[in-house]
């Protein structure tokens, strides 16, 4: 027993020891705690903003932040924290004490991008940031320019933003580099800047730049092509700024909820989606239904709701939708005629917007209704495009084995 307890003793200090080696984080204090702590004693502030389904934060805080060298040079110089940005099931009393100040960091530093190590002086300054993981002598080396007025990026950001003035190109291409740092802060500030700058918002190379700027509802980007569709399609073509917010909605609004099933899933989000975006509620609710019938094979159900969706919102589909609900009938449809109906949205597909995905489509409905020959050449035509560059190599491999099986007369 004695040996027993002895064994158990050493194995606790040995945890801790191993513990210890690492970077302490102050798991038990608040934000405002944080800072007063960091005040007190002079040190600056790390602060890891991580997800729970963030890889990249698994591996920094598994590989990285329990190293000696990493303990060694944080420890001494920063009060440190973890702060969970997301929401789950599993949140012990810590995090969930953290929930309302985790937003707020988020909002107001516009966390871009997972993880995100923010770094504050003693007196509260926001000064520096790193974004993404990295082996551990360089991690150490990005976050030592955090000490250093001459390299921290906030403070070098802060005084780029004093000397740029008006200048459309510099501004551009200071958002560009904010942009790349993944700091939502600057990159906002610097492109309200640009857009103010430039004669015109709706000019072509404006709304293209624009357009790669706008990723989430609070972008700038987001409520000019909400607001003004028809100048921004007038741009980058027929239905494009609606179909870009959308895709917004979905992230955000949908693929982002809990979906326990179709009725449980659906109304939820369809009561949250009338209060921020009535006008587009019933389109965005009803292409969910139908990719909720999509992913759990429910074919029937989503045969009779396609139908109903398509005369509804005839104009204002998307020829990549169009391709998906065909595609689905290819792969589950016996009826020749609601197979030709499925060819007939896959030809309007292709010709709105004709690459290798829209088209191998329609070479597989071309397939299912007999035409072999024509299915065939287009399948060629798929393999064709998709021959050049290692980013196409499983794709090809794929669409190759299609065209194989159907020059052999298989079942796809």
């Amino acid at each position: 027993m004695k040996q027993f307890l002895l064994y158990v003793f050493l194995l606790t200090g040995l945890t801790a020891m191993a513990q210890d080696k690492g970077i302490h984080f102050e798991h038990e204090l608040s934000w405002k705690d944080i800072r007063a702590k960091a005040g007190k004693e002079g040190k600056f502030i790390f602060m890891d903003c991580y997800t729970t389904w963030c890889g990249p934060c698994k591996m920094m805080s598994r590989d990285i932040f329990p190293q000696q060298a990493v303990g060694d040079f944080f420890n001494s110089k920063f009060i440190s924290v973890k702060v969970q940005m997301d929401k789950t099931a599993g949140d012990d009393a810590a995090v969930k004490r953290w929930y309302d100040d985790a937003a707020a960091i988020a909002r107001e530093y516009n966390v871009m991008a997972y993880p995100t190590f923010l770094y504050f002086a003693p007196d509260g300054r926001l000064v520096h940031l790193v974004v993404g993981g990295d082996s551990a002598a360089a991690f150490i080396a990005s976050s030592a320019q955090a000490l250093d007025p001459a390299t921290q990026y906030y403070t070098r950001m802060e005084t780029m933003a004093k000397n740029a003035g008006n200048q459309p190109d510099t501004l551009k291409r200071l958002a560009e580099e904010a942009r790349k740092m993944y700091d939502g802060r600057y990159t906002a500030l610097f492109l309200q800047r640009y857009l103010h700058a430039v004669p015109d918002i709706f000019a072509p190379d404006v709304v293209d730049f624009l357009d790669r700027f706008t990723l989430s509802s609070h972008d700038t980007g987001f409520t000019i092509f909400r607001k003004n569709p028809a100048k921004i399609n007038q741009v980058k073509g027929a239905r494009y700024a609606e179909n870009r917010v959308q895709q917004i909605i979905f992230v955000e609004e949908v693929y982002s909820a809990p979906q326990e099933g179709a009725n449980a899933g659906f109304r939820p989000i369809q009561a949250k989606l009338k209060k921020k975006y009535p006008e587009l509620t019933g389109i965005v609710i009803d292409k969910f239904r139908l990719q909720w019938y999509q992913r759990n094979k429910a074919y029937d159900q989503f045969e009779k709701a396609v139908k109903v969706y398509l005369k509804q919102y005839n104009q204002q589909l998307d020829p990549r939708d169009l391709s998906s609900f065909a595609r689905t009938v290819g792969q589950y449809a016996t009826d020749t005629a609601m197979l030709r109906t499925a060819l007939s949205w896959s030809e309007r597909a292709v010709k709105e917007d004709p690459h290798a995905e829209t088209m191998s489509v329609q070479a597989l409905l071309l397939y299912k209704l007999g035409d072999v020959p024509a299915a065939v050449r287009l399948q060629e035509t798929v393999v064709n495009e998709l021959s050049a560059g290692m980013a196409n190599k499983y794709k090809r491999e794929y669409q190759q084995k299609v065209l194989d099986k159907m020059k052999g007369g298989e079942k796809l």
